[in-house]
């Protein structure tokens, strides 16, 4: 409990360096307190203000041990994940890494830390002694245990899969199966208005391409399976559309048999002419136009005058 006369420690932000500051006055609010404090050394000694409650870090008495604690954090947060590492991490930490042996840090000091309890047994589930993952990584020891930079919580969740990747293989396999479903047919959901609803295929398949594809792509990778290549993924696609012109043609064909030639014929013809390619699909270069380039629209002009009699 801060009272007044105590010399705290004052951080405006958490990485700022340290200054010695004495509470002169407490004015109590509703939910909170404000501190009026003063500052007692270097260009600010004498000057008072009034600071919120978390700008006071603990007793000036501990200020070498807070500061040692600080720059330990400050390490570890000069690597970040980026939000497809995070999603990732978190998939590969629910599947494989139990939260005895190793946990991710959410609301840490620094996001996407992990904290390791039980350093014997995370070896055998990352495959090599956490003396050598310690060795690559920045770290620091607390009551808790070692608490590892994010890019240590990403090599774990790299080698966890590299030890044991069916599981997050499966995973990856029923997530792609749930989204070629909706990419055909939508989700079904209940909106805020409670009506049941169906969301737009269209828009499920740019949902899966921005979230699910990377990541799944990503954890593939963790567990030895190279990312496909660009010229793979469009020798795939065209072999699949290849094979389900044929599916369609040979349902078409079977309609057209079975008294259903109208119908046939609108499903041929639609199929037809809403064929994605690479003319309809690419986008057109902006780019300037020569004169004779530039459409030219003629149009009558209404007339404004009528007309004279002789």
């Amino acid at each position: 409990m801060v009272q007044v006369g105590d010399e705290q420690i004052y951080r405006v932000r958490d990485f700022d360096s340290s200054q010695r500051v004495r509470v002169v006055a407490i004015e109590m609010q509703k939910k909170t307190a404000k501190y009026e404090v003063e500052f007692l050394d270097g260009e600010s000694a004498g000057k008072r203000e009034k600071v919120p409650g978390k700008r006071l870090r603990g007793a000036w008495s501990g200020v070498r041990e807070y500061d040692e604690l600080m720059a330990n954090w400050e390490r570890l947060a000069a690597f970040e994940l980026t939000d497809l590492e995070e999603s990732a991490v978190e998939t590969v930490f629910s599947e494989l890494i139990p939260e005895e042996v190793a946990g991710w840090e959410w609301s840490a000091l620094v996001r996407w830390v992990t904290t390791i309890h039980d350093p014997v047994a995370l070896a055998p589930l990352i495959g090599i002694p956490v003396s050598e993952l310690l060795g690559q990584v920045a770290s620091f020891a607390t009551g808790d245990g070692t608490v590892v930079s994010p890019e240590g919580t990403l090599m774990i969740a790299e080698y966890a899969c590299r030890v044991n990747p069916m599981p997050i293989l499966d995973g990856v396999i029923e997530e792609e199966r749930e989204c070629r479903e909706k990419t055909k047919r939508g989700e079904s959901y209940t909106s805020h208005d409670g009506h049941e609803r169906t969301s737009d295929p269209d828009w499920e398949y740019r949902w899966y391409l921005k979230h699910y594809r990377p990541r799944h792509e990503l954890l593939r990778g963790w567990c030895g399976h190279r990312a496909v290549t660009m010229q793979e993924r469009l020798a795939a696609a065209e072999a699949e559309v290849q094979r389900l012109d044929v599916l369609i043609t040979r349902l078409i064909d079977q309609m057209k048999e079975h008294d259903h030639g109208h119908f046939a014929e609108v499903m041929e013809q639609v199929h037809e002419e809403e064929r994605i390619t690479a003319a309809n699909y690419r986008p057109v270069v902006d780019r300037p136009l020569k004169p004779s380039e530039i459409p030219v629209r003629y149009e009558r002009a209404p007339r404004r005058w009528g007309y004279r009699h002789w």
